[in-house]
């Protein structure tokens, strides 16, 4: 049990998230190694903050739990916002609804959760996103969702354009996924005139 705790110290910041997939290295059977956290969970040297999730020292914000959890961890991108969630962090004024997030780390279809405390809508990924397609991915899932915005023409292009700048999206880039995408996909692509907005 020491000997847990002592590699945890040794490997993660006080307050990071730690996953137990993370501990799965140790060679020690995953049983084993649920019984040894629970241990120090009992004892107060870890803090259990989720199913499968712990930290020790202070309690990591729930952001920091879900983005470790669905999104990103040691630099690997394995999931992205979409819907609301998106379409907040790009300013656009929208339904406060749950956050959404699309991922390579959950096997149901689609479901609401709670992580730390935060209930969010997670989806299963169709396609496996990485640190090379994600942001295409995220875009794509924006194109298919447009006409849920309610913002002006102008409004709309300009944001659209900063996404497209701040990830360099080509056609070829949306030409590799847009046909793994529904038919709506399409329509707005060319309704919207993305193609004329790409670089």
């Amino acid at each position: 049990m020491e000997k847990l705790l002592k590699y945890i110290k040794e490997n993660f910041s006080e307050g990071e998230p730690i996953l137990v997939k993370d501990l799965k290295q140790i060679n020690i059977s995953y049983d084993n190694l649920r019984q040894k956290l629970k241990k120090l969970t009992d004892n107060n040297k870890l803090n259990r903050i989720s199913d499968g999730i712990y930290s020790y020292g202070s309690l990591p914000s729930s952001n920091a739990v879900i983005e470790n959890k669905f999104i990103k961890r040691n630099n690997k991108v394995f999931g992205y916002y979409t819907k609301q969630s998106l379409f907040k962090s790009l300013g656009f004024k929208c339904k406060n609804d749950l956050d959404e997030i699309v991922t390579n780390e959950f096997s149901a279809i689609v479901r609401e959760i709670e992580v730390a405390g935060t209930r969010i809508k997670v989806r299963h990924s169709k396609i496996k996103i990485d640190n090379n397609n994600y942001y295409i991915l995220q875009f794509l899932d924006l194109i298919r969702d447009l006409d849920l915005i309610k913002s002006k023409k102008y409004e709309l292009e300009n944001k659209l354009k900063l996404f497209i700048k701040k990830y360099k999206i080509n056609k070829k880039e949306i030409d590799k996924y847009i046909n793994l995408y529904p038919n709506i996909t399409y329509r707005n692509f060319y309704k919207y005139n993305i193609e004329n907005m790409l670089i």
